[in-house]
């Protein structure tokens, strides 16, 4: 069943099969609820958020139009229920996950030699920095960032979540990674660029 489409699963969730709906979760629920926490910085919130998203998917599952991505009506829902959370969406930190992206891997070739303590310390300092950093891009670039790096959303879907044009959501994306290196790039000389996020 693994190999099973997202849509495939909420059709059969809507046909009564509880194990399919199981699955989804499994498959959506960590970007789902690390883009929401990023966006609103109140874990209770987030989690009401992030269930009040599930409930309306069971909600409307059988709704759901087939021709659709589930990916995309998802976020569209999250999303749509942080705005109307929060009137002025806040800048919100980036944290990378050691789980998710693993921080040390982050670290550059020429540090392979470091003992684990050294790495860390590197790891500590480069989330510091890509917070400060987050907290400078405007709240559109911030926006498509965190569903570009918290879901496996296409640039697409994305830009039919915030309502924007193809070529406007590239642009964007563009904006906010070129903004982070070269903002990570002043903070830390000898933060490669190779080690910075790409589309």
């Amino acid at each position: 069943m693994n190999q099973v489409v997202d849509e495939e699963l909420l059709k059969r969730f809507a046909g009564g099969d509880s194990a399919s709906f199981k699955l989804l979760y499994e498959r959506h629920k960590g970007g789902l609820y690390r883009y929401l926490l990023r966006q609103l910085k109140n874990q209770q919130l987030a989690e009401d958020l992030f269930q009040d998203t599930w409930s309306k998917v069971i909600d409307r599952a059988e709704s759901f139009e087939p021709n659709a991505k589930f990916s995309t009506w998802l976020y569209t829902m999250a999303r749509n229920r942080v705005v109307d959370q929060v009137r002025h969406l806040q800048v919100v930190e980036k944290v990378i996950d050691d789980s998710v992206d693993g921080a040390e891997g982050q670290i550059n070739d020429s540090e392979v030699h470091q003992t684990r303590g050294e790495k860390m310390l590197i790891a500590d300092k480069q989330r510091f920095f890509l917070k400060e950093c987050m907290k400078r891009l405007p709240v559109k670039f911030l926006d498509v960032f965190l569903l570009k790096e918290e879901s496996t959303l296409t640039i697409k879907q994305i830009a039919e979540i915030v309502g924007s044009s193809h070529e406007a959501t590239k642009s964007r994306l563009r904006y906010a990674y070129a903004q982070l290196r070269d903002c990570l790039s002043k903070k830390m000389p000898d933060w490669g660029t190779e080690d910075a996020h790409h589309e």
